[in-house]
């Protein structure tokens, strides 16, 4: 469903190199002279959280492959208003029924299909990480 295996690779080095032309050298300087440093400062901001979307999805790939698999019941979903690869980030809260153990409740942003966005009282599968149980991984 999710393209949690992709080489991150060319991303890394897309946002190196754009911080590179916004912020050193000729390129950097002329940048700020020509559209401000507002405008700098916004670029670096999109920056962020283009990093920011990077370490999310190392951290799911990472709870896809290795996390611990659980049912759990939907508490409540809220758009974050943010898209990945066309896939909605949604914050949910669940109360989650591993296999093994006591039965908790977490409160998680992931990433869902726009097409299968879990609701209110739906039953999913999932996988969670058991030493921070924000992450999660809802499996298709």
């Amino acid at each position: 469903m999710f393209n949690v295996n992709m080489n991150q690779e060319e991303p890394r080095k897309a946002l190196e190199n754009a911080r590179n032309a916004v912020n050193k050298g000729a390129a950097g300087r002329i940048s700020k002279v020509f559209m401000g440093q507002a405008f700098a400062d916004k670029m670096n901001s999109a920056m962020d959280r283009g990093q920011a979307a990077l370490v999310g999805v190392n951290q799911m790939g990472w709870v896809a492959r290795h996390g611990v698999e659980a049912s759990a019941e939907v508490l409540s979903v809220a758009d974050m208003g943010t898209m990945i690869n066309m896939n909605l980030v949604v914050e949910m809260k669940l109360t989650v029924t591993p296999a093994a153990g006591a039965a908790f409740e977490t409160i998680a942003r992931t990433m869902v299909s726009r097409i299968a966005v879990p609701r209110k009282g739906d039953k999913i599968r999932i996988k969670y990480n058991p030493i921070d149980i924000r992450q999660i991984f809802v499996m298709p």
